[in-house]
């Protein structure tokens, strides 16, 4: 059934027990018939060819992906998967899966993009990567119920890279105003270049203070799993906590207001206190935690150390994966530029030289 709504089309019809009807966007009426035959074979078309079984709700196919990803994905992936669906949830929680059109999908990411970013307290959005991972957590639950997923490859954002070295004057100055914990852990990520996870999971019996060790037995790859050496102030920071440690790990999870202390459970977040303590030092350009891990790879970089020992001492499969990390700043290249300089001038002398000395001598 068609009807128009201020020259706008609409159609309306059952299908199998529920009420269809939406609008066709188009002031054409043989327009609005098309599309809405169009819309019948969508419904009743799946990837995997006609579907028997009915579509489910939003949120009863969410809670179906989120007990697949639980047993499927690792734990740090089922946790984004799961907060993709709590926001994907507000907007379409009430629908069913047929239900949700390129349309909305379209308008999904552009009202995302507007909401301000959590716990931001600069006034800054959600960016081009956060909506990016949304869509795909989308596309994921679709295919699990084995319906074309209305998110296609060119609503995908172009992704700009986020990553940023931080300057020894902002490093400083972000240091000082960062709380005791805090700053012990920016400290070895900054002189180790370990993710922010793998110190928040360090375990007492995988550091050796003798040695001047750390093990690290975890990570999405081989690599990842490695032993790192530490630097003089990390081994006083270490043997500092080892000595007032009480379970497991390094760094243990703060006791709640009200509830015991947990020490045999390792930190999961220090991101309140990191935003709190860029936003004290001053910094205008906002940095992640992550990104001392950047500064760590650029300043080894630049101090000499080749690729593929700072691939080992990432945890890195690849050198190309390494290079990616390596961010030279401008101070840099201006040194380049100065080492280059100098470089053209010395054999240009020597060129010179030899010139000059072929002339005196033209019998040699």
């Amino acid at each position: 059934m068609l009807f128009k709504r201020n020259r706008i089309w609409w159609y309306g019809f059952q299908f199998r027990g529920r009420r269809i009807q939406e609008s066709s966007h188009c002031t054409s009426k043989h327009k609005a018939q098309q599309l809405e035959a169009k819309r019948k074979v969508d419904l009743i078309e799946g990837r995997a060819g006609i579907r028997r079984a009915p579509v489910p709700r939003f949120e009863d196919a969410v809670q179906q992906f989120l007990e697949w990803s639980r047993c499927k994905h690792r734990p740090k992936t089922h946790e984004l998967h799961k907060m993709n669906c709590k926001t994907l949830s507000r907007y379409f929680a009430a629908k069913w899966l047929d239900q949700i059109t390129l349309e909305m999908v379209d308008q999904f990411r552009f009202m995302r993009l507007r909401e301000e970013r959590k716990n931001a307290n600069d006034g800054s959005t959600v960016s081009h990567a956060t909506v990016n991972r949304a869509l795909a957590t989308l596309r994921l639950i679709f295919h699990r119920v084995e319906l074309m997923s209305p998110t296609r490859k060119e609503m995908f954002f172009k992704e700009e890279g986020q990553t940023r070295v931080v300057s020894v004057e902002e490093e400083l100055a972000y240091l000082r105003e960062a709380s005791p914990l805090l700053r012990d852990i920016a400290t070895i990520i900054l002189q180790t270049g370990m993710r922010p996870e793998e110190v928040f999971r360090m375990e007492i019996r995988n550091i050796n203070l003798a040695q001047r060790r750390i093990f690290n037995p975890f990570g999405k790859t081989k690599a990842a799993q490695r032993t790192i050496s530490m630097t003089t102030e990390v081994c006083d920071i270490l043997c500092r906590r080892l000595k007032q440690a009480k379970g497991r790990f390094v760094f243990c999870s703060p006791a709640r207001p009200g509830q015991p202390a947990q020490p045999d459970r390792a930190i999961q977040s220090v991101r309140k206190a990191h935003d709190a303590a860029v936003r004290r030092a001053g910094i205008r350009d906002h940095f992640r935690l992550y990104d001392l891990r950047h500064t760590y790879a650029t300043r080894a970089a630049q101090a000499g150390v080749d690729l593929l020992t700072l691939a080992a001492l990432l945890g890195h499969t690849t050198v190309q994966m390494t290079s990616r990390y390596v961010h030279p700043t401008d101070q840099h290249k201006v040194e380049a530029a100065r080492k280059l300089e100098e470089y053209n001038a010395e054999i240009r002398f020597k060129l010179a030289g030899a010139v000059s000395g072929s002339l005196q001598n033209p019998l040699q």
